[in-house]
């Protein structure tokens, strides 16, 4: 994968654009981020949903902003260390906290939290957890455009599975655990595009494919661990939560919606 930087105005960030940028930074597409940014803020803490409801413009270009800067290596956290992928999503989070205990107004903060999902979701993106193909190169960018097509008949689902982001110790568990989900489903990927010849996942897969799988298990990964911070930033900063929402691990799902028949 190579780390060349991704530079472009966000308002040229759609599908024509993801075919431009480095490996690295577009496992999810553009509409894809903005959609997993919106999905976790219906999952935050109520009044921290309203906010993110009103400032949504401001959510959804935070949630793009990456693809612009930095280096692909950004983007990914490969099995022998290449990638700083995890200590960036870090960062992300302790800056949103610090800019909510400062009281920055809360387009600044709904910016901030939608690179945090950015970082989040790219985190449990496959294709960004390894570099163990040498095909991986033929399908990568076709992958984040066949996810973007299939989504709308993902059913959505929040994990509650684990236990909550309290500290750096919990923003780091959540990003090794969506990195070993991701190396378990990346092999899927390079055995499902051979199938197809590495023809276009958009003609090749149907709904009962491996590919339709792991794009929709990812993608509900994705909001989780995206509502999941958010929640974190929100308590961190002196916000509260009175749902007995991610406030545990539970053996529950909750689903957002569901997918087409």
């Amino acid at each position: 994968m190579s780390p060349l930087a991704a530079r472009r105005p966000l308002r040229f960030l759609c599908a024509a654009l993801l075919l431009a940028l480095p490996a690295g930074a577009g496992a999810w597409s553009p509409e894809s981020q903005r959609a997993i940014a919106g999905d976790a803020a219906l999952f935050a803490p109520p009044d921290l949903a309203g906010q993110l409801a009103r400032h949504a413009p401001e959510l959804a270009r935070g949630a793009v902003e990456p693809f612009e800067e930095g280096t692909g290596e950004r983007h990914v956290k490969n099995e022998d260390g290449s990638g700083t992928l995890d200590r960036t999503l870090l960062h992300e989070v302790e800056d949103a906290v610090a800019a909510l205990r400062a009281f920055r107004p809360m387009s600044e903060i709904a910016r901030r939290l939608g690179r945090v999902s950015h970082w989040a979701a790219d985190l449990n993106q496959p294709l960004n957890a390894s570099a163990s193909d040498p095909e991986e190169p033929r399908y990568f960018r076709d992958f984040a455009l066949y996810a973007d097509s299939a989504r709308p008949r993902f059913a959505v689902v929040l994990y509650e599975n684990a236990a909550p982001v309290a500290d750096s110790t919990g923003i780091e568990g959540l990003a090794a655990r969506a990195l070993g989900r991701g190396r378990k489903l990346y092999p899927l990927l390079g055995r499902e595009y051979r199938r197809i010849e590495f023809a276009s996942g958009r003609e090749g897969f149907d709904d009962r494919s491996s590919a339709f799988g792991v794009a929709a298990l990812t993608y509900s990964h994705s909001v989780s661990d995206a509502a999941r911070l958010f929640r974190y930033v929100w308590l961190a900063g002196g916000g509260g939560d009175p749902r007995a929402v991610l406030d545990r691990a539970r053996d529950r799902v909750l689903l957002l919606r569901g997918g087409a028949p």
